[in-house]
C-alpha cells in the first residue's frame, strides 16, 4: 500500500485543509452578488457599504468573503486585511494587526490613538476593507470602539462575519446608525450540495479509486450542513484510512468516526448538564427506550433512593426538551391515549 512511506490515498494535503479557499463556492452566488455590490464601491474611490455576514459555522462566510475580495482586488488597487478575531479581540490588537499587514513604518508606540492615527495617514483617501471573521469575540465593551473608529477611516469598507446578528443588535444606537450595515444570511449547506463540494475536493486531494460516491455521501450527512466539518471529516478518514494501511475510505471506518465524534460531544455536554438532566438521560439509556409517565415515575423511585429532593413534575418536560434539543435523546408522541412521548437514546 504504500511505496518510500509516502501516501497512498491524499496526493494533495493542501486542498483538504481549512485555509485552503476554492475560487467557487457551491451555491453561494446570491451571497457572493450582494457582497460584491455592497463593496463595488471601492472601484470608483468610495467608501464602500458595511456588512454582516451571519450564519452557522462551516457555511461558507470567510470563504465567501475572501473570495470578493479576491476578485476586486485582481482588476483594482484596493488594500484589504481579514482579521480573526479569536486571535485579537482588542481595539489595540486589531489596529496592530492592521498596521502589521500593511508594513507602516515608525508606528510602535503603544498607544491605540497613535496607531488609529498612522493608519489614517497612511491610508488617506485609497480603498481599503477590512473583515472582522468571528467579530463577536471582540470584548463587547470594545467592539463599539472598534467599529465606530474603523469607520471614520476614509473609504474604508467594514465586513463582519459572525454566526448571528446578536453582537450587531447589542450595540449602542449611535454607533449601529452610524454602522448601518447591511445583513447577508448563510444558510446551513443542504446535503446533496455538501456532496458537490466533498466531490469537488476528493477529486482535486485524492487517489482514484480511495473514495466512493457512496463514502462521500454518508459525510455529507455527518456534517449536517457544515461545510468545514465534512471537509474535517473527509480529510481524518483518509488519514486513518492510511494509517490503517487501507487502499481506500470505507463507510465501517467512517461509522466508526461517527460514534467517536458523538460519543465526545455526548461527553462535553453532559458535564453541562445537572445531576437531574444526567439521571433523566440514563434512565432512557438503561431501558432502551420509554414512556413520559414512566420516565416520570422511575426518575421520582432513583430519587427517592438517593435521598435528593425530584424536580417539580411542571419543568418535568423543560429538562427532557433541552436533552432532545441537545440530541441525547429522540422524542416522538406514542400511540396511545393521551398527551405520551416516548424517548429514546439519539444514535
Amino acid at each position: 500500500m504504500y511505496s518510500n512511506g509516502q501516501s497512498s490515498i491524499i496526493i494533495d494535503h493542501d486542498i483538504l485543509r481549512e485555509s485552503y479557499i476554492p475560487t467557487k463556492l457551491g451555491a453561494r452566488e446570491g451571497q457572493s452578488e450582494q457582497l460584491y455590490c455592497c463593496l463595488s464601491p471601492v472601484v470608483m474611490r468610495q467608501k464602500p457599504i458595511h456588512t454582516w455576514l451571519y450564519g452557522r459555522a462551516g457555511t461558507g462566510k470567510t470563504s465567501t468573503a475572501i473570495n470578493v475580495l479576491r476578485h476586486l482586488e485582481q482588476k483594482n488597487s484596493i488594500r484589504s486585511v481579514v482579521i480573526n478575531c479569536f486571535e485579537k479581540d482588542t481595539f489595540y490588537e486589531i489596529l496592530d494587526e492592521m498596521i502589521s499587514e500593511f508594513k507602516i513604518l515608525r508606528a510602535h508606540e503603544h498607544r491605540t490613538s497613535f496607531k488609529l492615527e498612522k493608519l489614517r495617514s497612511f491610508l488617506k483617501d485609497r480603498p481599503f476593507v477590512v473583515v472582522l471573521d468571528e467579530v463577536d469575540q471582540v470584548r463587547q465593551h470594545e467592539l463599539s470602539s472598534v467599529l465606530y473608529n474603523l469607520d471614520t477611516v476614509l473609504n474604508a469598507g467594514i465586513v463582519c462575519v459572525s454566526d448571528s446578528t446578536r453582537a450587531l443588535m447589542e450595540l449602542g444606537d449611535r454607533v449601529r446608525s452610524r454602522l448601518n450595515p447591511h445583513t447577508i444570511f448563510f444558510p446551513s449547506y443542504s446535503r446533496q450540495t455538501l456532496l458537490k463540494i466533498l466531490t469537488t475536493r476528493a477529486e482535486l486531494a485524492l487517489a482514484k479509486g480511495s473514495w466512493t460516491p457512496a463514502v462521500l455521501k454518508y459525510i455529507a450527512g455527518m456534517a449536517q450542513g457544515d461545510a468545514r466539518a465534512a471537509i474535517r471529516i473527509l480529510r481524518r478518514a483518509a488519514v486513518l484510512a492510511e494509517y490503517r494501511r487501507l487502499d481506500r475510505i470505507t463507510t465501517e471506518a467512517l461509522k466508526e468516526q461517527k460514534k467517536a465524534i458523538r460519543d465526545r460531544q455526548r461527553f462535553h455536554i453532559m458535564t453541562s448538564l445537572t445531576q437531574d438532566h444526567r439521571m433523566l438521560f440514563n434512565i432512557v439509556k438503561d431501558k432502551g427506550w420509554i414512556l413520559s409517565g414512566e420516565l416520570w415515575g422511575e426518575y421520582l423511585r432513583r430519587c427517592s433512593r438517593l435521598r435528593r429532593k425530584p424536580l417539580a413534575s411542571r419543568t418535568f418536560s423543560d429538562y427532557t426538551n433541552r436533552l432532545v434539543q441537545a440530541r441525547l435523546l429522540t422524542s416522538e408522541r406514542a400511540r396511545v391515549k393521551g398527551r405520551v412521548r416516548l424517548f429514546r437514546i439519539a444514535l
